[in-house]
């Protein structure tokens, strides 16, 4: 009898606190809701850099920092930026609070927790305000930052490490209110800063299936960590990669080797358009995501030592290595020069696609291979002369303009390249690889390109070295100009 009252004691506890649980999940869904409510509001203009709006949003920021009880990082929580877009100079102002750690030792330390509050702002178009209003991009992550600030404030004996809370301003421009706080912080020792976390679009835990933490990888044991608590909270984690985000305000911390995780629940939601709106966010997920990230960063603050991992640490060497992969496509035109009677044929149509990889080797030199299917000919006195090929390209890239590991890269390239023909025809004719026209080529390419973000754009001249005459002595060579446009997973 006495057992099973025991049993019956637990199994009401239980349900309590399992109650107490989802009410407490409840309450914080509906404080996350009205925040982003709020920020995407009519009256905030989609909160676009020179807007009345902005300004309303980065008081409503400072003004929840200090209902929460975050200290100002001097006499106020504004660090006001001198942004300059093109020829204009825009003001901006980035809202940062800290709360100190706990432990004697650790609290000289700080983990940044970030979220851009910036958006598109609105067009006019027939004299009709269309508002970007910004929801998921990025209000969701501005929200959780509210709420994990008021957490950690409640609960300050819970962190060994300082934490500082920034709403970056002027994200959607170039990260440059990360950018600023990177380069001209005064008033937290940029190497006391151990760890980062960008909270950039998290308003689709449900339609995602989890939370990526890219970046988490960065930090020695971070995967480890984070995976281990993800499944004792039944928390959904994906894409924990040592992989930097380049597109969040992750970038700016990992250029400058400190480890920095983006959270992030992917583009489900309208991406930059004006139907990003309140109403379709997941706020029960993105409770779910306040409740993990609380209890992760707790972790994180109080261990003994928050170092990079080795992948990461070898990254920051001036010949650390760093991989990206991608698709492309060449489009331009190809003909063919008869070198020995100073003659060359008319031009034809050429394209070619496929992938490529880039092994950036430092900050200043990178090797790209290409396999493609490449469509290759020229005119001839038979007709069109076409030929089906693989190709494979090598280059040499040397970056003269911008940032290997920034947004932005310049770089002249050269190299060689294999072509191996497996059909064709002249005029009517079927080419006759096996007496008359030879499968393979050598050759060489050079050119120009760049990379913006994500985006590969180029022109390539490309030259063989061998000929492909039918008749000895007879010196014909394939010459092609292209250009290229590719984007980097």
């Amino acid at each position: 009898m006495k057992t099973l009252l025991l049993l019956l004691i637990a199994f009401i506890a239980a349900t309590q606190s399992l109650k107490a649980g989802q009410n407490d999940l409840a309450s914080l869904s509906g404080k996350l809701k009205k925040h982003v409510a709020v920020l995407t509001a009519d009256s905030m203009e989609g909160r676009g850099l020179g807007t009345e709006g902005k300004i309303l949003a980065k008081n409503y920021i400072a003004e929840e920092f200090q209902s929460a009880g975050l200290l100002p990082a001097a006499d106020e929580y504004f660090r006001h930026i001198d942004l300059r877009i093109g020829l204009a100079r825009v003001p901006g102002t980035n809202v940062i609070g800290y709360l100190q750690g706990s432990d004697p030792e650790l609290r000289n330390e700080f983990i940044v927790l970030g979220a851009h509050y910036d958006h598109l702002g609105y067009v006019l178009q027939n004299g009709e305000k269309i508002i970007f209003p910004g929801a998921d991009d990025n209000a969701s992550g501005t929200a959780v930052l509210i709420e994990l600030a008021r957490y950690f404030s409640a609960n300050r004996e819970q962190l060994g490490r300082s934490v500082i809370f920034i709403a970056f301003d002027a994200e959607e421009s170039g990260l440059l209110g990360a950018r600023e706080f990177i380069n001209n912080n005064d008033y937290f020792d940029k190497a006391k800063i151990k760890l980062m976390f960008s909270l950039d679009m998290v308003g689709m835990y449900k339609a995602n299936d989890g939370l990526d933490l890219q970046g988490a990888g960065t930090l020695a044991d971070g995967v480890n960590i984070a995976e281990q608590l993800a499944e004792k909270m039944d928390f959904q984690l994906r894409n924990t990669t040592a992989d930097i985000a380049p597109r969040t305000d992750t970038w700016p911390f990992g250029e400058t080797g400190i480890p920095a995780i983006h959270a992030f629940t992917r583009l489900k939601s309208p991406y930059h358009e004006p139907e990003d709106t309140y109403d379709l966010l997941d706020y029960d997920g993105m409770a779910k995501i306040t409740r993990y990230l609380q209890t992760l960063v707790t972790e994180y603050s109080n261990l003994s030592e928050l170092a990079p991992s080795r992948r990461f640490a070898r990254m920051q060497r001036p010949w650390g290595l760093r991989f990206n992969a991608g698709v492309l496509a060449h489009a331009g035109s190809s003909y063919h020069e008869y070198s020995d009677e100073f003659f060359r044929a008319n031009n034809v149509f050429a394209f070619s696609t496929g992938f490529f990889l880039q092994l950036h080797v430092g900050e200043k030199f990178a090797f790209q291979p290409e396999i493609l299917y490449d469509f290759n000919g020229s005119d001839s006195e038979q007709g069109t002369y076409r030929r089906h090929s693989i190709a494979m390209p090598v280059n040499f890239q040397y970056n003269i303009a911008g940032e290997m590991r920034g947004q932005v890269r310049l770089y002249p390239f050269a190299g060689a390249y294999f072509r191996y023909s497996f059909s064709g025809k002249e005029g009517d004719q079927a080419l006759d690889f096996s007496n008359h026209h030879p499968r393979e080529e050598w050759g060489v390419n050079f050119g120009l390109g760049a990379d913006i973000m994500m985006v590969h754009i180029a022109y390539t001249w490309r030259r063989s070295l061998t000929s492909f005459s039918e008749h000895p002595g007879r010196d014909i060579q394939q010459i092609g100009s292209y250009f290229s446009i590719g984007y980097k997973f």
